[in-house]
């Protein structure tokens, strides 16, 4: 693979003499479609504001699973490096003790929240954390002064802690080192963490620092769960379908230019049923599953409104990097797992308590894929409505900026978030040999300010894995495979003129796909990647 690091940041910013803080905002499984400056219909007032002050990001390339891009997000190092080159929930036997393969960020690499605080930055938590359970694994050990967090990958919304599987029947939490065992009687998990991040940020005012939060909402992930006025917000609104969904978010797409105006919108994967196939009762109960699920996203929305608005109050908004974006592609894979199957009948799932505790509902996959509208497949697999995800990011004031509201349709990376961050921070990378060997990452200042169209050249590859599954993607091509070797299961795509991923160009371009190939061979070497042989077992 091509390029490894940013470029020098000599420099907090042109025309400042200070450090921005830096507001990071992370969504979990929301889909390419879900807000509306990408195309959706739920209200997202505040972040479609923050967009059309800023700049989206419309190729911005994830893990297709949750904690492997959280530890690409924090170390700008490639999962395989940071320590999560399988899920711990989902590592082979093979894999089990090998170096990048922990199950959480590896003792030897820096996060961020580390390299922030060395920067002279408070440092500040609150949300879904899923990179080690124990304490040497928490966010204080990796960093963060202040935190309070869901420890797990996933659980109840509410108070009562309930997990998200059999086999972890109660969601851990911790704040601060130490072990969360009760929550408050009227815990909701997103205004919650919204609490707490208005809480450290107002008590860190006196130190004269500037200061990093990052705010990682459980939200949208399932169960869906939402309460008070949001639970019979949408009644009604997803009546018709997600076919019919899936056809007005892509009308709103080309309105909005983020697809081209001739594009067809592709035919809905063939294993989802069309909507009128589904008995009455079943689109009743899936019609209220994408209620609930809307009403988190616009609860999420108004909770990020309620930080930007403080930050206002305060004075500290224009002096403030904000950065939005989902971890992965909308879930629609979950609901078929035997997992699922087994754990959500313990509940009652009743349509009358659908979202509300003691509930446990996943959505329909088609909901996955009309969210994801234009790309192929969601959470779960290696095409791109798995790991292409929508971003936002607006600089801080006096640091230039390209046009307001524009879309940059580039490849880009997860890990290109930590250099940006540094680079404005004032961190010479460059200089420092071990952080500029860990981080693969590139700054995206240049392209924020307008001084570059994209941060990666069509020679430069990126190459991904997580489950057998593997990519590399080379400006517009891409080679994928959804399984595991042998290399026939690979597939060729321009993504240029393909962004569904509907014509295998393999055979038509064999000189292509030996290139591709090749940047697979490289990625494996520099990356240290292991494919995945054997059982599936838990980290001890």
């Amino acid at each position: 693979m091509t390029g490894c690091g940013g470029p020098p940041a000599g420099s907090a910013g042109p025309g400042t003499g200070t450090q921005p803080n830096v507001l990071l905002i992370m969504a979990d499984d929301m889909g390419f479609t879900d807000i509306g400056a990408f195309g959706g219909e739920i209200p997202t007032p505040n972040l479609d504001a923050l967009a059309a002050e800023g700049m989206r990001f419309s190729r911005l390339y994830t893990s297709y699973l949750c904690s492997p891009t959280r530890a690409m997000l924090l170390t700008g190092s490639d999962n395989h490096l940071a320590g999560l080159g399988a899920m711990a929930e989902f590592i082979s036997e093979n894999q089990v003790g090998l170096p990048g393969y922990e199950g959480y960020i590896s003792p030897g690499v820096t996060s961020m929240a580390e390299l922030m605080r060395d920067a002279g930055y408070s440092t500040y938590m609150t949300g879904k954390w899923h990179l080690g359970l124990e304490v040497d694994q928490s966010p204080k050990a990796r960093g963060f002064e202040r935190y309070f967090s869901m420890l797990d990958g996933s659980g109840s919304h509410f108070a009562d802690m309930l997990g998200g599987d059999a086999y972890r029947q109660l969601t851990v939490y911790g704040e601060d080192g130490r072990r969360v065992h009760e929550l408050p009687e009227h815990f909701y998990s997103t205004d919650y963490y919204t609490d707490r991040m208005l809480e450290y940020i107002d008590s860190g005012r006196d130190k004269g620092k500037p200061f990093f939060a990052y705010v990682a909402y459980a939200a949208p992930h399932w169960p869906l769960q939402a309460r008070g006025k949001y639970l019979e917000k949408f009644r009604g609104r997803y009546d018709a379908g997600y076919g019919q969904l899936r056809r007005e978010r892509f009308a709103r797409m080309k309105e909005l230019g983020l697809v081209a105006g001739d594009m067809q919108l592709p035919a809905m994967d063939p294993i989802i049923p069309a909507w009128n196939s589904l008995p009455a009762q079943e689109q009743r109960i899936e019609a209220r599953a994408m209620e609930i699920h809307a009403a988190m996203v616009n609860n999420m929305d108004n909770n990020i409104g309620r930080l930007l608005r403080y930050l206002k109050r305060i004075g500290e908004y224009e002096n403030t990097l904000v950065l939005f974006l989902s971890d992965n592609g909308a879930d629609g894979f979950s609901r078929h797992a035997d997992w699922y199957k087994e754990w959500a009948p313990r509940f009652d799932n009743s349509y009358e308590n659908i979202g509300r505790p003691g509930s446990f509902v996943l959505y329909h996959s088609g909901w996955a894929q009309a969210a994801e509208t234009h790309l192929s497949f969601y959470k779960g697999y290696m095409r791109e409505g798995g790991i292409r995800k929508m971003g936002i990011a607006r600089l801080p004031a006096g640091h230039g900026g390209a046009n307001p509201g524009s879309v940059n349709g580039s490849v880009v990376s997860v890990m290109d978030i930590l250099p940006t961050m540094l680079d404005l921070a004032g961190v010479d990378v460059a200089g420092n040999r071990a952080l500029a060997e860990q981080i693969s990452g590139r700054s995206l200042l240049p392209v924020l300010t307008g001084n570059a169209g994209q941060v990666r050249d069509e020679t430069d590859a990126l190459g991904m894995e997580m489950l057998g599954q593997r990519a590399v993607i080379k400006g517009d091509w891409k080679l994928v495979s959804l399984g595991k070797p042998p290399v026939e299961g690979w597939t060729l795509f321009n993504l240029g003129d393909d962004p569904a991923e509907q014509v295998d160009l393999s055979a038509s371009h064999p000189e292509k796909f030996n290139e591709l190939m090749a940047e697979w061979d490289q990625y494996v070497i520099d990356n240290n990647v292991v494919l995945p042989e054997g059982p599936v077992r838990l980290v001890e």
